[in-house]
């Protein structure tokens, strides 16, 4: 873990709190914040992330996001102190699961980056938000009975 580099705005620390093979809920850590971003959900998780980068506008959006209404938010980047420290952030770890998040590029209306899980010390790069979430989903599912695999242990041992 001391070879992390959380030097780059782009680098999120997601320290899981509650999973139960359904249900996600967190704190998120930047170095440009004082406060963990807490979210109660993936959709709530995702959606902050993605104000954060463009609040910092970095990486850059290649696209504008579509919405139903028109509420764009224009930032001015202006220079910005990091209040929390490497250490600060990765002292941060909780029971569920640590995942260090790199976005590096928002292409193609997702994101493109590399996850790194703390517990195991992997690192895995992604294509997509949906692939970022399947990522920590089978690294917070690992060890634990999914209810389809129990359903059919009922079934064939009744």
């Amino acid at each position: 873990m001391n070879n992390i580099r959380m030097f780059s705005p782009n680098m999120i620390c997601n320290c899981v709190n509650v999973y139960n093979g359904r249900f996600i809920r967190g704190e998120l850590y930047n170095s440009y914040s004082k406060e963990p971003y807490r979210y109660d959900d993936i959709i709530e998780m995702l959606q902050t992330m993605e104000e954060l980068y463009d609040y910092l506008q970095f990486p850059m959006s290649s696209m504008e996001s579509r919405s139903f209404f028109n509420k764009k938010k224009y930032y001015k980047r202006k220079g910005m102190a990091k209040p929390m420290q490497k250490e600060m952030i990765l002292d941060k770890s909780e029971e569920k699961g640590t995942f260090i998040i790199q976005v590096q590029y928002r292409q193609n209306s997702s994101w493109q980056g590399k996850i790194f899980w703390v517990e195991k010390n992997k690192t895995q790069h992604f294509r997509s938000a949906l692939e970022l979430i399947k990522l920590m989903d089978g690294a917070l599912s690992e060890g634990v009975v999914s209810k389809s695999s129990q359903f059919e242990d009922e079934l064939l041992s009744g």
